[in-house]
């Protein structure tokens, strides 16, 4: 399980599918299990379609606690989101777009 999304490919490659399938074909051709048929690896990317405000709401019907979360990269030396990096500011955009509060 992975909790990437594909809104953040233009600066996160990681997040796309065509990535995320890439790895999966590569993880299966390069363990003993994979290639002797015991197991398939399969990455699940439950949020990788969603909206980052359908994230958001999402988040809260599951009763997630938004205070106890972040999605800065750069947070200050307390630990605080820094309130401007790209994934700060698409996290500000969805919790605008749903409609609720980010605590």
């Amino acid at each position: 399980m992975i909790g990437v999304n594909a809104l953040d490919y233009s600066g996160y490659p990681d997040c796309r599918p065509e990535f995320i399938h890439a790895y999966e074909t590569m993880a299966n051709l390069a363990t003993k299990a994979g290639v002797e048929g015991k197991t398939r690896i399969k990455i699940h990317t439950p949020l990788i379609d969603l909206t980052k405000a359908g994230i958001v709401k999402l988040a809260a019907e599951l009763g997630v606690d938004f205070s106890l979360t972040h999605s800065c990269y750069d947070p200050d030396a307390e630990g605080r989101p820094c309130g401007r990096c790209d994934s700060c500011v698409l996290r500000a955009k969805g919790f605008r777009e749903a409609g609720i509060e980010d605590r």
